[in-house]
């Protein structure tokens, strides 16, 4: 989104009025970006000066900087929407994907949602495309890298093996879903 604003200011070149508008809200942009970073950063540093031990504080920054730390994270139960807790792992996941995959309303789109809508609506003159097998999606599944940062929703390449590894057939769901609609989530 800053970049769009800064963009937007950039290519305003004719009228002077409007370019000064969209510097304002570039610059508020950028100034609220950096301050989430500083907040951001802050927490993190609290958070790791209190699960750090005061006897040794740099022992873990070595550990994981020689690679000695193995992260061997276990994926814990987690709070269903209606108060009880999930009880294994394939429940877990499940709702995981319920949760990050959300339903597509068309009452909520704003209007490049709608044109976007009206597009694809359209009957494209292409032959039927075939769903996606759960060996297509395992073989994608299968080359991730699992040294790389998560996505935008904070979930890493290695959960997404897991997942697959777990249900297979829920994981292969939301892409074929995907593919009938012939559009992807808005988020």
């Amino acid at each position: 989104m800053i970049n769009a604003l800064r963009r937007k200011y950039q290519r305003t070149t004719d009228d002077e009025a409007l370019r000064e508008v969209r510097r304002a809200q570039d610059n508020k942009a950028k100034k609220e970006y950096q301050t989430a970073i500083r907040t951001e950063k802050t927490r993190a540093w609290k958070q790791y000066c209190t699960t750090t031990s005061s006897v040794n504080a740099w022992h873990e920054v070595f550990k994981l900087a020689t690679i000695k730390a193995r992260n061997r994270s276990t994926i814990e139960t987690h709070q269903k929407p209606v108060g009880t807790k999930t009880g294994n792992i394939v429940e877990k996941l499940k709702l995981m994907l319920v949760l990050m995959i959300p339903e597509d309303h068309p009452q909520d789109d704003r209007e490049h949602h709608k044109a976007v809508r009206r597009q694809v609506e359209r009957p494209i003159n292409t032959r039927d495309d075939k769903e996606f097998t759960q060996e297509e999606i395992r073989h994608v599944t299968e080359v991730f890298q699992t040294k790389k940062a998560p996505g935008p929703n904070g979930v890493t390449n290695e959960i997404l093996k897991l997942i697959f590894k777990a249900i297979p057939k829920t994981m292969t769901a939301p892409y074929n879903d995907c593919l009938r609609k012939g559009r992807f989530p808005e988020n």
